[in-house]
């Protein structure tokens, strides 16, 4: 299947196989709960006629490939050998997949040093050097609505938790950045906490030679990340974001308001979706 053709795949056919159906129907407009958090009021548009999604709360869209990536976390050709095989691998009705908890419904109940081997694993499998998952996160055992579960969690500058495991991507608590100080006049930013333990995988020899902020959504940018660049002058910021609308967007928005102090480090990725995809393709030995 080529591109083109994976286009044409309705977005709303795939909705459905993911078991949403329209909470509004306005002409060529249908609205859904959003597939990428929880929420109350409908903010995922899908327009009919042009086959576009665009996410109101996260303010990306794009076409089926674009969800299919999105969804998945996955690259342009996972994404064609998904929608080729109609295996459609991102239905998961077992994994949750939300970027922020509204309501309390959830307790952490402890925090370990990580010593599950199925999280030693997971972290494994995405080629990430354990000393430095071991280092920055933690093994998370929560309850969320009355059930246990466990996850790689890694804190943000609010107490909150990305967690990330085989079948689980959210967060517990408010989205905010994580900030990581080591008295430097150069900062990178990325992402993910995956992709900032996938630099350190990279270049270990160069941890302490920067200082790291970790978006942990584009969405944190404007209005926490700017702010933090108030209080503290870099004379050189460098932009490791994703390689798709959102990574474009803010990385625009940074060597837009920092000039040339700011630059897009992406060439080393430049076809791949992120820096931890490119990292699992070279698949260094990270096993220790």
């Amino acid at each position: 299947m080529n591109c083109d053709t994976a286009k044409q795949i309705r977005i709303i056919d795939l909705l459905e196989k993911l078991g949403y159906s329209p909470k509004r129907i306005a002409s060529e407009s249908w609205w859904y709960i959003s597939p990428f958090r929880q929420e109350k009021t409908p903010s995922f548009k899908v327009n009919l006629a042009k086959n576009l999604y665009y996410d109101f709360g996260e303010g990306t869209g794009g076409t089926t490939l674009d969800f299919v990536m999105r969804y998945n976390n996955c690259n342009l050709k996972s994404a064609l050998s998904i929608l080729d095989n109609n295996v459609f691998s991102f239905v998961q009705p077992t994994v949750l997949n939300i970027t922020a908890q509204s309501e309390k419904n959830y307790e952490i109940t402890t925090v370990t040093e990580i010593v599950n081997l199925h999280l030693i694993q997971y972290a494994k499998s995405r080629k990430l050097c354990l000393k430095a998952v071991k280092k920055y996160c933690k093994q998370i055992h929560y309850t969320l609505n009355d059930k246990s579960y466990y996850a790689i969690g890694f804190k943000n500058d609010v107490d909150g938790y990305e967690l990330r495991n085989k079948y689980v991507k959210m967060c517990l608590g408010s989205k905010a950045v994580s900030y990581i100080c080591n008295n430097s006049k150069k900062v990178i930013l990325l992402e993910s906490w995956s992709d900032f333990i996938s630099f350190l995988t990279l270049y270990p020899n160069v941890e302490y030679r920067f200082d790291y902020i970790i978006l942990n959504s584009v969405t944190t940018l404007n209005s926490t990340l700017l702010n933090e660049f108030n209080k503290i002058k870099y004379k050189s910021i460098v932009c490791l974001f994703d390689n798709d609308k959102a990574g474009d967007l803010a990385t625009e928005k940074v060597l837009d308001t920092y000039g040339n102090n700011a630059v897009d480090g992406r060439l080393l990725y430049q076809e791949y979706k992120d820096l931890n995809d490119y990292l699992r393709t070279i698949n260094p030995n990270n096993s220790v």
